[in-house]
C-alpha cells in the first residue's frame, strides 16, 4: 500500500470510530425498601445475569429503611425507583400531591406473612387469639398492621393487636415471653421452624379480603418518569425477565441464599412461599379497596376519582 492510500485507510477508520453510535447505558437509581424477603432478590438478578445491560441500562440498588423512607428518596428525587413500597403509602402520598406513580405490582395479597407461638402455646390458630390474646404487628399502618386487622375481621375474632417492630424484634419478644404471638416473612425464622423451637398458627392467605390486591409496588418519580419514558419501560421488561428468571433458576436461590447467609433448605420453597402467580407485575389489581382502605385508617381526606385512580398506574412505564 502506497503512502498516500495508508494515510487515508487510517483517517478513513479514525472517521468511522468518531461517527459510531454511541452506546452509553442510562442510568437507573433503584431504591429496594427492605432486604432478604425473597421478592427483592428480583432486582440482583437483573444486575448479575446481564438483564439490566442487556436492556441498555446501568442499575444501582441501594437499600431504604422500610416503606416509608424509601418512598421519600423517591419522592424527593435522590432515587428514580422504588422496589416492594406498600400500595397505600403510595396511594396516599399521590394523594397529597407527591411526584409519584406506580409501574407494576410486587405482590398481590400477603401470602408470605405468617404468625407463630412457642411450640407448648395452647394457641393452636388465630381463632385461639379471640378475646384479647395478642396478635402481633410490624408498625401502625404497615402491611402487617393492615393483614392482621383483616384476618381478623375475616375470622370474626377480637384479639389484642401489638405493634413489635420487625421480625426480629417480633421474634425477641415472643422468645422472652413478652408476647403470645410473633409474626415474620418467608423465608425468615424458617431454620427456627425446622428445629421446632416455633409453630405456625396461620398464614396472610387468611386475609382473605386482600387475596389478589395489591399490596406493594414498583413506583417511579413523576418527573424522573416523564424525562425518561423509554428508560422505564426497558427496566419494567427487564424487572419482568429478572422476576421470571429467579423463579426457575435453582442457581438464584443458591445466590439468595449465600447473599443473606441463609441456609439453603430455608430457601428452596421460596417459590411456593410466594407462588408466582401472586408476584407478576401485571395486574395492579384492587386499587379501589386500597382506596377505601385509606380513607378509613385517614391516610387521605377524601376517596380518589376513578380518574385519578386510572392516573396513578402508568403499567410497565407506558402512559395510562
Amino acid at each position: 500500500m502506497s503512502k498516500t492510500l495508508k494515510t487515508f485507510a487510517i483517517a478513513a477508520a479514525g472517521i468511522a470510530v468518531l461517527s459510531a453510535p454511541s452506546f452509553a447505558q442510562d442510568k437507573v437509581r433503584l431504591v429496594n425498601s427492605t432486604k432478604v424477603v425473597f421478592e427483592t432478590e428480583h432486582p440482583y438478578t437483573g444486575l448479575e445475569e446481564g438483564i439490566f445491560k442487556k436492556h441498555n441500562l446501568d442499575v444501582s440498588v441501594i437499600h431504604g429503611s422500610g416503606g416509608a423512607a424509601s418512598l421519600q428518596a423517591v419522592i424527593t428525587g435522590s432515587q428514580d425507583v422504588v422496589w416492594g413500597n406498600g400500595v397505600l403509602g403510595v396511594l396516599s402520598a399521590y394523594a397529597k400531591g407527591a411526584p409519584v406513580r406506580i409501574l407494576g405490582s410486587n405482590i398481590r395479597g400477603v401470602p408470605d406473612l405468617y404468625w407463630y407461638v412457642k411450640p407448648e402455646s395452647p394457641i393452636k390458630s388465630f381463632k385461639d387469639l379471640d378475646g384479647g390474646k395478642v396478635m402481633a404487628y410490624s408498625r401502625p399502618g404497615s402491611t402487617t398492621d393492615l393483614a392482621a386487622r383483616f384476618i381478623a375481621s375475616a375470622l370474626k375474632i377480637e384479639p389484642k393487636f401489638v405493634s413489635v417492630g420487625g421480625p426480629s424484634g417480633s421474634r425477641t419478644q415472643l422468645m422472652s415471653g413478652q408476647v403470645e404471638t410473633g409474626w415474620s416473612v418467608y423465608p425468615l425464622n424458617k431454620d427456627l421452624l425446622r428445629e421446632g423451637k416455633i409453630r405456625i398458627i396461620g398464614t396472610g392467605k387468611e386475609a382473605t379480603g386482600l387475596n389478589g390486591i395489591t399490596i406493594r409496588v414498583i413506583a417511579a418519580n413523576l418527573n424522573w418518569l416523564n424525562k425518561n419514558r423509554d428508560v422505564a419501560k426497558r427496566l419494567m421488561t427487564a424487572f419482568d425477565e429478572s422476576l421470571k428468571m429467579t423463579y426457575n433458576s435453582q442457581k438464584r436461590l443458591q445466590t439468595y441464599a449465600k447473599r443473606w447467609n441463609l441456609n439453603f433448605e430455608d430457601v428452596k420453597s421460596a417459590t411456593e412461599d410466594t407462588p408466582l402467580e401472586v408476584a407478576t407485575i401485571l395486574p395492579v389489581a384492587g386499587l379501589d379497596k386500597i382506596n377505601q382502605i385509606a380513607l378509613d385508617n385517614k391516610k387521605i381526606r377524601e376517596l380518589l376519582t376513578a380518574e385519578q385512580l386510572k392516573e396513578l398506574v402508568h403499567p410497565m412505564g407506558n402512559k395510562p
